[in-house]
């Protein structure tokens, strides 16, 4: 980003450069000859295929003429020269060339350079006639001559309402003709109501990030409480966390993923991707700020279960298979990573550590998409594209206000200066969201887009049902925190 801002910056600010011209004989023919008396004929041939323009200087008794030519190849006729005569030929060519001067503070500059290619040829005065006593018969023949006579030397006016601007930043801004109102697919209401789902579908996954939060952080009554898997044996901890894994895994492969429960390779595949995926955002974030507050901040670091979840996971589930949502939702996790002792501020929050994990884990399994040996495998491909997503939708909506306010939770948890560290690491990991998940032609939100104008009416059935999950989670987490202050 820097270098694409200073590269801008440049060209509001570039200096013309001054030039010699260069001798082109290869490139640049000129032909000079007499005609009849003190006619004269100028041909000329540019080799080059871009250029600015082409002068053409004619110096004759201590006079210069300038003219523009009309193209790269040509012949007038010209009268009266009867003199000593220059001609020269001149090609303008503009090149954008590399900048290091001292002014230049980024890594590479850019800098318009204007260079002028010519060649000339000269033709010799007009030798006086010799007079001599002769008897001879003599003819007269009328001669006919055409001639092409340039028009007068062209005087540069500056127009100072009308100089060229070659920035780029100001001329890629759209202008009222560059916008085709008559688009009927472009001002179509379905653009506009697809675009509202997509947003309301991201609202709802930054709510049930702040549900799952709620849940983390309450009993509720008539379930029992939160018990440290830490408490039992070794292989029933296995089991328990095995289980755990197995059926979170299979829910967001069933519900959020569009797998059914029909046992074939295809399902298996998306199983597999979200079992990877859920292990990649558990241990990039929670497996951080766990090992980090156990081995440097010598907290108490438990697995706890989370009972209501797999009740409210259930719930969600069923109703998802009952109503035929075509978007489903899980809520979170059946067990995290608890923190049971309390400790003073840190001087930067774990937290901060958690998101720049997540975040450069996101970016590194967008990455491995690109590599031939994934790119050659669907299993692998699905693996890496289901992880970047869920960890990039992971740092966001783990951040935010409203959804999981980690962010909030660690600029409290730093002291001093250090409270900018987790201001980068959020930025950076929405920037990331944004970049891959919004903006590109291809992304997550014009594909969901583009399958959302293909359902027609349906859409409206996905935002109803859209709008009362999110009802349904607000209340239920205001319920949840009522419950929780009684």
């Amino acid at each position: 980003m820097k270098k694409i801002l200073i590269f801008l910056s440049f060209f509001l600010f570039f200096n013309a450069s001054f030039f010699i011209p260069i001798l082109d004989q290869q490139n640049i023919e000129v032909d000079i000859s007499r005609l009849e008396d003190e006619n004269i004929s100028i041909k000329w041939a540019v080799a080059y295929e871009r250029y600015d323009f082409i002068m053409i200087e004619i110096s004759h008794d201590n006079q210069i003429e300038k003219y523009e030519l009309p193209g790269s190849t040509g012949e007038i006729e010209l009268c009266c020269y009867p003199d000593y005569v220059k001609v020269t030929v001149s090609v303008f060519i503009t090149k954008i060339e590399n900048y290091t001067g001292p002014d230049c503070n980024a890594d590479e500059c850019k800098t318009y350079v204007e260079e002028e290619f010519i060649n000339q040829k000269t033709l010799p005065i007009i030798p006086p006639p010799t007079t001599t006593s002769t008897t001879t018969s003599t003819t007269t023949t009328t001669t006919t001559t055409t001639t092409t006579t340039l028009p007068p030397p062209a005087v540069e006016e500056i127009d100072y309402l009308n100089i060229e601007i070659t920035n780029r930043l100001i001329t890629s801004i759209p202008l009222f003709e560059d916008i085709d109102f008559n688009d009927q697919e472009k001002n179509s209401i379905g653009v506009i109501i697809s675009t509202g789902i997509i947003i309301l579908f991201y609202l709802v996954l930054l709510i049930q990030e702040w549900f799952n939060k709620v849940l983390s952080t309450t009993n509720i009554p008539r379930f029992r409480g939160k018990k440290s898997i830490k408490s039992s044996r070794k292989i029933v901890k296995l089991l328990k966390i095995v289980f755990v894994l197995l059926v979170t895994a299979f829910l967001i492969g069933f519900v959020e993923e569009g797998a059914d429960l029909i046992l074939d390779l295809e399902n298996l595949a998306i199983f597999i991707a979200s079992i990877f995926g859920l292990l990649a955002v558990t241990l990039l974030y929670e497996g951080t700020e766990g090992f980090i507050e156990s081995k440097v901040f010598k907290q108490k670091v438990q697995f706890k279960w989370a009972p209501q979840a797999i009740f409210f996971a259930g719930i969600s589930t069923l109703a998802f298979i009952y109503f035929e949502m075509p978007i489903g939702f899980i809520f979170g996790f059946f067990a995290s990573a608890y923190i049971s002792s309390k400790r003073n501020t840190a001087k930067l929050s774990p937290k901060f550590y958690s998101t720049i994990f997540l975040s450069l884990g996101g970016f590194g399994f967008f990455y491995l998409t690109s590599q031939p040996f994934i790119k050659e495998s669907s299993v692998l491909l699905a693996i890496s594209a289901l992880s970047y997503l869920m960890c990039l939708e992971g740092v966001l909506f783990k951040s935010l206000p409203g959804g999981g306010n980690e962010l909030f939770e660690s600029l409290n948890d730093s002291r001093g200066i250090f409270k900018i560290f987790p201001l980068i690491s959020f930025i950076l990991g929405t920037w990331l969201f944004i970049r891959i998940l919004i903006i590109s032609p291809d992304s997550n939100f014009a594909n969901m887009q583009q399958e959302l104008l293909s359902m027609g009416t349906f859409s409206f059935t996905i935002a109803l049902a859209l709008i009362g999950y999110f009802l349904t989670v607000l209340i239920l987490g205001l319920l949840i925190k009522l419950v929780r202050k009684r």
